[in-house]
């Protein structure tokens, strides 16, 4: 992943042309467990399952699920806490995106944390504290479980997000990951961009002086 002035990217996401509709950009991207892989208690469901574009018919039973999420326990085998839950998965979006809004359909009592690659300074902030459900039970859709309901976020410029888990019982698992936005030029295509439109507004404002 590629450390770039976030400032300078958030600044050219404006220049994103309005073909450019807002998409599940997470869609089939390449899923890897960067933490925790040994908690991974059905590691023969691939990774890629959670941004495969299929949710769950909502209130899956956790162990009817095995084949459509990815499910991992703590270190301990006591409720999660935050320090026994090293799992952590990572999807590597390929280029610069602007994210606007995420969905997440995860196991219901269970609170999760997505994260985005800051690459200003190669770091990961919070982008979502994802909540756990109360009532019912199963794998269930946060924020709406109609599936199709996005969070507002952001937005935010990364290239890359992480999904970890925060807290809840010692099982966890999450099925669907959607990430709303839009791709933003790398920093190079910017400054070509940029260029373009000086040179454009220059050679406008000369052909208008000629012909005053």
């Amino acid at each position: 992943m590629k450390i770039v002035s976030i400032a300078g990217l958030l600044a050219v996401s404006a220049l994103a042309t309005a073909a450019d509709a807002v998409t599940n950009i997470a869609l089939n991207k390449p899923v890897t467990a960067v933490a925790g892989s040994a908690q991974i208690t059905n590691s023969s469901t691939p990774l890629s399952v959670i941004d495969d574009g299929i949710f769950t018919p909502e209130s899956t039973n956790y162990g009817s699920a095995v084949s459509q999420s990815v499910q991992w326990t703590t270190t301990d085998g006591q409720p999660a806490n935050g320090t026994n839950v090293p799992t952590t998965l990572e999807i590597d979006l390929g280029g610069f995106f602007s994210i606007s809004g995420a969905i997440m359909q995860a196991d219901d009592n269970d609170s999760y944390l997505l994260q985005y690659h800051d690459t200003s300074n190669n770091t990961w902030l919070t982008l979502w504290d994802v909540p756990a459900i109360s009532e019912g039970s199963g794998f269930r859709t946060r924020p709406n479980a109609d599936q199709t309901t996005f969070q507002s976020l952001g937005p935010i410029v990364t290239d890359a997000v992480r999904i970890s888990a925060n807290s809840g019982d010692a099982g966890l698992g999450v099925s669907e990951i959607q990430l709303s936005g839009v791709a933003v030029p790398e920093p190079a295509t910017s400054v070509l961009i940029a260029m373009g439109a000086a040179v454009t507004l220059s050679l406008g404002r000369r052909c208008k002086r000629s012909s005053d």
